[in-house]
């Protein structure tokens, strides 16, 4: 926040400091030197984790007596692995394709993609959802090779044997088996490590590329947790095994075979930990054994505990109590009090205490909460609240999420959240910290530490899908965050510095933005964005981004939605400097350079220059901004999208297909869009929910019956009877019963007649209890009254989504009173469902829609619109409709004119749904060629990300979706006989 002063460096402690600043940017400290800090270094490789089940195991000692002893100590084993290790080597300059697959683009392939893709590899990523899945697009990429990280699923041997595939397994050499992190946290291993080997038919038996160790027994115990060792550890170790491997396979080095004859290999198979390996015995086990048992079950699955609770639960984040006394006469598992969402323990037979942060039921559709949010409230009432002050430090001796150190002039103010997620208590517990430090009068500089792992990830969805009211929680959470935020940024007697130790993602790094300062170590990983929820974002970001990296890198950075590392982020200005390797080292450079700056004359300079910034224009920029922000995300709260998304995310949903955002990484062609498959899925599903509704309806007494439509068509056009009876072929197949009525035209003397006998027809139709849905064949012919004719549908009926009311729906709130009898007409809902499927967040994007008509144009720019996107509707008469079809995210032909749109005008990476049709050629011979309003050239094909081509995209789909429509129709009209049967 302070503008442009040309300032002295400082050398101080062996650094140059710098103070300085742009005119779009808070003043910052540029660049500091760090030393490498490099793990111990591993040899080789071992296993994935996979289920055991799924693969052929040999005995071990068979295994050890038919591999090679050519290698028989730990030094050659080395030697042939790698030539040299340490940092990261230079290396021939080859640039591979290279495809990921993996569970999820998590932390640990953020991470790998962005140090291959900063190597100048191409690197496409796939979620593993199935073996086919798998095959099919790597024959379709072609990838160099492929890399799994830390894959849960297992990888075809038809995969395997055509593309080189390379497993990174978090492991010591040897080690082989799932739960690899698990065992040697239980086991309390001093060294674990990372390795990565070729896929084989034995599980993680093949061949070893590359290895990297890291230490386990100089951690302190609040860091031996999972997850903790997952990020912190396994994750870097990771990335130097990969760059190893990668390098070994552009040397030609060749890889080692696994030996458990040399005394170097460590590891061993293990067995799937089960419950009973790490079940806690309350009575007998010491607090430290609890924590420890705990913490190697962190994040996924969690401990199982079936006594503490009185029911099956999974326990995560433990933590031991020193401080508190245990009153006499306690026996162990006994529930004592409570603290900021966790609960107080008794073990080792009542002796001793331990802290439990979160936990899950172990029953389906459950997900992980703080305790106190699952314990019965009668329960929870008998617990007294344990309360603790922000100067008393938990290391090794108690659970306090917010806390912080003064040294000197300087405070350290830490605040480790569970998996960085800050729920509305935890931002204003946090902001009644910061309300304290602010007021110590000797501290002239705050340090803002976040947690080793997290700084922060913004708002807690868990807690917000596990709250009865999901908007009011939603909404009390952005404000809170939105509170500590605007208290950050004024604070303007004292200097603030966000100390990155642990990544950050979308409001926790605009949080972290609010500070003057903000500095990293070099392995963290920033997600600055918010799309991916379905939401704008708050924060203030719209203030404090741009003028630390520009209005059009703010747009950027905030829709693209990708990953960016430390050092992407100081290029472009989003940080201020990388102080050190890793998260340990960080906050002793902070204090170095503070001190510096406070021992210097500049301090006072600063500190005035911040004072004279805070005027009445800069609180009312401040709130002008909050204003803004929260009032698009009071809308995005009520979205489905936003619902769904947090639903998905906190239930760990896998979804269908990799999204686009994802799929589209480092292709060089646009996703094609299979409409038939599409359809067929979707016709799929429809029947076998038919069939489970009508056993239903046959339990409680009524007449099985199939869905009905009804199709309508006007005049004599050759082509709209192609297209009623191909709808009619499709329903029929399906078990649908159809009935189609066709009026011609030059029957009827007069239009008005004519118009008569139509709607006669709709309210036959409409009175008929075997009809659930109605169609009328568009275009009907032109003196007629579409809208009357369209509007005497029954709303219930009126599959077609083309009445008045439907139209309306498309702009109403989801509780609206037209959205309960509303259907999306079948080429909006169509597209709408192709864009869903994909994953493509609509909120923010630019969409241009080429053609207005009532059937596409206007009702899809309607359902766009109210789901956040920004529309710009286009005819043929358009001028300079080029420009406008090259600002466009997404481009949408429905104008019914041939290769209207040029492929040269879609931007790269756009979306393009090509939902016109031209027909040309003899109709009625069959001889019909069927053209979009997109010219689909190869340079389209290169140029756009995600493709509906035409014939065979848009169009199958929107029949599906007319048969979605009627049987939603047939299962709310079944529903209610089913509902009066009953009574």
């Amino acid at each position: 926040m302070l503008s442009y002063m040309k300032l002295r460096p400082i050398t101080t402690y062996g650094y140059q400091v710098l103070f300085h600043t742009r005119a779009w940017r808070p003043l910052h400290m540029v660049e500091f030197g760090f030393h490498s800090e490099s793990s111990s270094i591993n040899r080789i490789r071992s296993t994935s984790t996979r289920n055991l089940s799924d693969y052929e195991y040999v005995q071990q000692d068979k295994l050890k007596e038919g591999v090679p002893k050519y290698q028989n100590n730990e030094y050659q084993l080395n030697e042939s692995v790698r030539k040299s290790q340490g940092e990261y080597q230079s290396i021939p300059e080859m640039k591979l394709r290279i495809l990921f697959l993996t569970n999820a683009h998590n932390f640990m392939s953020q991470a790998a993609y962005l140090m291959l893709k900063g190597m100048g590899h191409t690197v496409m990523i796939e979620l593993a959802l199935s073996s086919e899945q798998m095959e099919q697009v790597a024959t379709e990429l072609k990838p160099d090779f492929i890399i799994c990280p830390f894959l849960t699923k297992v990888v075809p041997e038809s995969l395997y044997t055509k593309f080189k595939t390379l497993i990174v397994h978090p492991g010591i050499v040897g080690d082989r088996g799932m739960h690899s992190i698990d065992w040697a946290l239980l086991e309390q291993k001093a060294e674990w490590g990372v390795t990565v080997v070729e896929a084989a038919k034995e599980m993680d038996a093949g061949p070893i590329y590359g290895t990297q160790n890291f230490p386990l027994d100089t951690l302190l115990p609040a860091e031996l947790t999972k997850s903790k060792i997952y990020r912190n550890h396994a994750v870097p170790a990771a990335l130097k095994a990969i760059h190893q491997a990668i390098t070994n396979i552009v040397e030609q080095v060749q890889p080692i075979p696994l030996d458990y004859s040399n005394p170097a290999v460590k590891g061993t198979l293990k067995p799937t930990m089960k419950h009973s390996d790490c079940a806690i015995n309350w009575e007998c086990d010491d607090a430290k054994t609890v924590v420890r048992k705990i913490s190697a079950r962190d994040s996924n699955p969690g401990l199982l505990d079936d006594k503490l609770f009185g029911e099956r639960m999974y326990l995560y984040g433990a933590h031991i109590e020193n401080l508190i006394k245990t009153p006499p006469g306690t026996q162990g598992k006994q529930l004592l009090g409570q603290r900021d969402g966790a609960i107080l323990v008794s073990c080792n037979g009542g002796k001793e205490l331990v802290w439990i942060t979160h936990m899950k039921r172990a029953t389906n559709s459950t997900f992980k909460l703080p305790s106190t949010m699952l314990l019965d409230r009668d329960r929870l009432a008998t617990l007294p609240y344990l309360t603790i002050g922000f100067t008393t430090v938990p290391t090794n001796a108690t659970f306090n999420e917010v806390y912080y150190t003064q040294k000197g002039n300087i405070i350290f103010l830490h605040f480790s959240f569970y998996n960085g997620a800050m729920s509305t208590t935890q931002c204003q517990h946090l902001l009644r910290a910061l309300d304290e430090v602010s007021e110590i009068g000797n501290a002239k500089i705050i340090v803002l530490c976040g947690g080793s792992t997290y700084f922060s990830n913004g708002v807690h969805l868990n807690v917000i899908e596990g709250a009865e009211d999901k908007y009011d929680e939603s909404w009390a959470n952005i404000n809170a965050i939105d509170d500590v935020v605007f208290k950050i940024m004024s604070i303007r007697n004292k200097l603030i510095i966000s100390a990155l130790q642990g990544s950050a993602g979308a409001g926790g790094i605009m949080m972290a933005l609010a500070a003057d300062y903000v500095y990293a170590n070099s392995q963290i990983i920033l997600n600055p964005h918010y799309r991916g929820m379905g939401l704008f974002g708050s924060e203030y970001w719209t203030y404090n981004l741009p003028r630390r990296v520009g209005y059009k890198k703010a747009y950027e950075i905030t829709e693209v939605c990708l990953p960016v590392t430390a050092k992407q982020a100081h290029e472009i200005g989003l940080i201020d400097g990388i102080l050190s390797e890793k998260a340990s080292g960080l906050l002793d450079k902070i204090q170095d350079i503070s001190n510096a700056l406070l021992s210097s004359d500049q301090f006072s300079d600063l500190i005035q220059k911040k004072t004279q910034e805070s005027d009445s224009l800069f609180y009312e920029k401040l709130a002008e901004c909050r204003s803004d922000e929260l009032a698009k995300m009071s809308e995005n709260f009520r979205d489905p999208a936003y619902n769904a998304a947090r639903h998905a995310f906190v239930h760990k949903i896998t979804p269908l297909v990799t999204p686009w955002h994802m799929k589209c990484l480092g292709r060089d062609k646009a996703i094609r869009v299979d409409g038939i498959e599409f359809s067929q899925r979707c016709q799929t599903n429809i029947s076998l929910e038919i069939k489970a509704l009508q056993a239903h309806a046959m339990e409680v007494g009524i007449k099985s019956r199939p869905p009905g439509l009804a199709c309508l068509l006007v005049g004599n056009r050759r082509d709209a009877a192609l297209y009623v009876q191909k709808k009619v072929i499709q329903a029929v197949s399906m078990g649908f019963s159809s009935h189609v009525t066709e009026i011609k035209d030059h029957e009827w003397k007069t239009f008005n007649k004519l118009q008569d006998r139509i709607i006669q027809q709709i309210n036959h139709w409409n009175n008929d209890p075997e009809i659930d849905g109605i169609l009328v064949q568009l275009p009907l012919p032109k003196a007629l009254d579409h809208r009357r004719i369209l509007d005497t549908i029954r709303l219930d009926k009126d599959v077609d989504g083309l009445h008045s009311y439907q139209l309306a729906a498309l702009t109403s709130a989801s509780n609206s009173k037209f959205s309960r009898l509303s259907y999306i007409c079948c080429t909006v809902r169509g597209i709408l469902e192709i864009l869903q499927f994909y994953d493509v967040k609509l909120p923010g994007k630019l969409v241009c829609i080429v053609g207005a008509s009532i059937t596409i144009g206007v009702p899809l720019s309607m359902a766009l619109s109210t789901r956040g996107s920004t529309i710009t509707m286009c005819t043929l008469q358009t001028t300079d409709l080029k420009a406008k079809v090259e600002a466009a995210d997404i481009v949408v032909g429905c104008a019914g004119a041939a290769n209207l749109v040029k492929a040269n005008w879609i931007k790269s990476g756009a979306i393009v749904i090509d939902a016109g049709i031209t027909v040309t050629g003899n109709v009625h011979k069959g001889k019909m060629k069927v053209q979009g309003d997109v010219e689909q050239t190869d340079l389209l094909w290169k140029r756009a990300s995600l493709i509906t081509p035409v014939p065979g995209g848009v169009g199958p789909i929107t029949v599906a979706m007319l048969l979605q429509n009627t049987f939603d129709a047939y299962k709310f009209h079944l529903t209610q006989e089913i509902s009066k049967a009953k009574k």
